[in-house]
């Protein structure tokens, strides 16, 4: 009957880098791709969607943004190792 808040469907995550168990190249690229999202005090990273209508939805997309930035800031890791 009444109508849905604005924010209802709005998923956040927070995470820190150091639980990720990255190499320390890779984890300064995560940082650097993460920008104003990363509080370098709390080493935590906060990101959060609502651009889609249901927290599934914003849950899963948050989801694959973060595979996809864990991906890219390994590259750097990948090709330096590729040297050797």
């Amino acid at each position: 009957m009444g109508e849905k808040h604005p924010s209802e469907s709005k998923v956040v995550m927070e995470f820190t880098t150091k639980d990720l168990g990255l190499e320390p190249v890779s984890r300064r690229k995560l940082i650097k791709l993460a920008g104003a999202r990363y509080n370098p005090e709390q080493d935590l990273v906060h990101i959060s969607s609502e651009m889609f209508q249901t927290q599934a939805q914003n849950k899963r997309y948050l989801s694959d943004l973060l595979d996809k930035l864990l991906a890219e800031a390994k590259v750097i890791w990948v090709l330096m190792l590729g040297d050797t």
